[in-house]
């Protein structure tokens, strides 16, 4: 998939190694600050505490400092808070989130995004997926549970984090819908043909399931209600039929309508 992406990293960069774990979730955070401000930061040599993967300007240029294979020191926590993070993925892993996250950094303050901003954000979210899903054979979930923000992971320090107007609706929604500047159009009638194929399978182990259920004499715990609605022209064969029907026959008995 192809994304524009412009690499801003340098040896001064903080990252480290992943200790063998796969990213499974895609993390997002509010800059705080400009984009211009976030390339200085995470390339200087006094930033010894922070870096995230990608930053996304106001104008939708997407940048990138640490290289998806390592691990960005964006949304760590201590131990001692893993357990009661609100992320249930990062509570069932137990260990440093940074290990298997990716992170997206959004130049801004509360989490509004331009409309350049938000449609790079998901170009992006769409880049990781497949990139992840190509290297380690993993397509991360565009769900709640593997897209979230970083007041998911760490409400203590980061409960504005990416902030209020992050636009979550919008976001997942549109990551459910196919790619359209990727063969969408192609895509929808692969799957509406697929979607056709299903269905005709479907339809023939319905009529199979049926089959199956279709009993070739009456019941004798049915007959006298079958008698009935059949005396008066309400059927005129019986059989083959269902348990569904013979039941249906025996309740209209029982209420006085034979």
């Amino acid at each position: 998939m192809a994304v524009d992406v412009v690499w801003k990293g340098n040896e001064y960069t903080n990252s480290s190694d992943r200790k063998g774990q796969a990213p499974l979730i895609i993390v997002n955070h509010i800059s705080a600050g400009s984009m211009s401000s976030m390339d200085s930061w995470f390339t200087s040599p006094d930033n010894k505490v922070s870096s995230a993967h990608f930053g996304v300007s106001k104008q939708g240029t997407i940048h990138q400092y640490v290289k998806l294979e390592r691990m960005a020191w964006a949304q760590g926590i201590t131990a001692d808070r893993i357990a009661t993070a609100p992320a249930a993925i990062v509570r069932s892993k137990g260990i440093n989130p940074n290990l298997y996250a990716v992170s997206i950094e959004h130049e801004g303050l509360d989490g509004e995004l331009t409309e350049q901003q938000f449609v790079a954000s998901v170009a992006l979210h769409r880049y990781i997926q497949a990139y992840v899903a190509d290297h380690w054979g993993y397509t991360i979930p565009f769900d709640r549970e593997h897209v979230l923000g970083h007041f998911q992971i760490d409400p203590v320090r980061k409960a504005s984090c990416p902030g209020a107007k992050f636009p979550w609706k919008q976001l997942y929604s549109t990551l459910s819908l196919p790619d359209k500047r990727h063969g969408g159009a192609d895509s929808v009638e692969e799957q509406l043909k697929q979607l056709q194929t299903l269905v005709t399978d479907l339809k023939g182990r319905l009529a199979w399931l049926e089959s199956q259920h279709q009993l070739q004499e009456v019941p004798i715990w049915a007959k006298a209600s079958v008698d009935k609605a059949v005396a008066q022209g309400l059927v005129y064969t019986p059989t083959p039929s269902s348990l569904d029907f013979y039941r249906m026959l025996i309740v209209l008995d029982r209420k006085g309508l034979l």
